[in-house]
């Protein structure tokens, strides 16, 4: 299925501009971290700067989406995200100071929020009936990108200096730019909403309780990679006396096997265990993953609990994505997950910083065992809190019965 969608030329260049967008905004990750502790930047500095990416991310992805459905034309803020990796990486390679560093990473979160534009819009090249595998095609670019970014720029560290791999984003976000000038920004069939009706749906959205209990949930468990695969691992295993080679392999270690743990979640995990079972197994496997690294100087068994912590948050996360639009009508779904991709963002950011601190103030074991202890917490309240959301829809029908009885009976 996905070679008959490949065909078609100009699926293949959004499929390769997809590719270089997951370069751009990842290539740089897996020795961002060791690479300003080693200049001298503080801990909870190198933590605010590794979490710049989250926040912006955070801060644009729900108004993006929004603005965009009223708009109706998504290959502009493609190009425009794209334009700022562009400019801000060369200016942190000629300056890397605390602050044009924050300022390349804020750039690749405001680029990277754009990816569900990236979804819709590879979307309409396809009939109705092709949309899922068309999702799916373009769900293997982030596996993809991020191997290719982690790879190059791991080269490019072992034979250059090592701020020479920020031109990887640079070039990649270039190259996928000019691309873009090819790509047809194709319009949906009916008339865009207005912005009153926009925000009046992100507003149903955001007095929901239960997609805040789920997106909280969802936080504690992305914040784990971004704590521990971004932050505190690379820097570990250089102190260990790993280079660039061995924390590209790191790195696309938990990246294969969070892959394989996607692939099998809804033709295994899901069909064996549920949804719920599968988020908590998830999660206690990054428990383990989290607890058990601190506490052995072998690298070989650091490479099986980071294969573990892979697999175990494409588990967790994959069932938290479909818990989030779970009993969720079609025409909320969009801005349901918009909201969701919003509140789980702060882990995004959160991970990096709470591991700065910890590392500056205490140590960076404690950051692991902290993310351990929190993950704990998540895996008991993750079943508490489904079966509340649970209930509380079942509920809903009776309510909005009752209330219109009750505005009958007034009239």
């Amino acid at each position: 299925m996905f070679r008959a969608l490949l065909r078609r030329p100009e699926a293949r260049l959004f499929f390769i501009i997809s590719v270089l967008f997951y370069i751009c905004i990842h290539s740089i990750d897996a020795f961002l971290a060791p690479m300003m502790i080693n200049q001298g930047i503080e801990p909870q500095v190198m933590g605010i700067i590794m979490g710049a990416s989250g926040l912006a991310t955070l801060m644009i992805r729900f108004p993006l989406g929004i603005i965009s459905d009223v708009v109706k034309s998504r290959k502009i803020f493609i190009q425009i995200a794209l334009v700022l990796p562009i400019v801000a990486w060369p200016i942190a390679w000629l300056e890397p100071h605390p602050i044009t560093l924050y300022l390349a990473k804020a750039a690749d979160g405001v680029t990277a929020a754009t990816w569900v534009l990236y979804n819709i819009l590879f979307i309409r090249y396809f009939d109705r009936k092709e949309a899922p595998a068309a999702v799916a095609l373009l769900a293997l670019a982030g596996p993809i990108g991020v191997f290719l970014g982690n790879c190059i720029g791991g080269v490019l560290i072992h034979y250059f200096a090592n701020n020479i791999a920020f031109f990887v984003s640079c070039v990649s976000a270039l190259l996928a730019l000019f691309l873009t000038t090819r790509i047809r920004d194709v319009h949906d069939p009916v008339q865009a909403p207005s912005l009153k009706a926009c925000i009046a749906g992100a507003k149903l959205q955001l007095a929901d309780r239960s997609v805040w209990l789920i997106g909280i949930l969802a936080t504690i468990v992305i914040l784990v990679p971004f704590a521990t695969r971004d932050t505190l691992t690379p820097i570990y295993a250089e102190q260990l006396g790993a280079r660039a080679g061995i924390l590209t392999l790191l790195s696309n270690i938990h990246l294969i096997f969070y892959a394989l743990a996607i692939a099998l979640c809804s033709s295994v995990f899901y069909q064996r265990l549920g949804l719920v079972k599968t988020a908590v197994l998830g999660i206690l496997l990054q428990v383990i993953s989290s607890f058990g690294i601190p506490f052995t100087s072998n690298l070989y068994l650091i490479y099986l609990l980071q294969a573990l912590a892979g697999f175990s948050f494409g588990m967790a996360f994959a069932a938290f994505m479909s818990l989030s639009v779970v009993n969720t009508s079609p025409d909320e779904q969009s801005t349901r997950m918009g909201l969701f991709q919003t509140i789980y963002s702060c882990g995004m950011f959160a991970g990096p910083v709470i591991m700065g601190v910890m590392m500056q103030h205490i140590n960076l074991s404690s950051g692991y065992l902290f993310i351990a202890g929190l993950s704990i917490i998540a895996a008991i309240a993750t079943p508490l809190s489904v079966r509340w959301v649970h209930l509380r829809k079942a509920s809903q029908p009776a309510e909005i019965s009752a209330n219109r009885s009750l505005a009958s009976a007034r009239e």
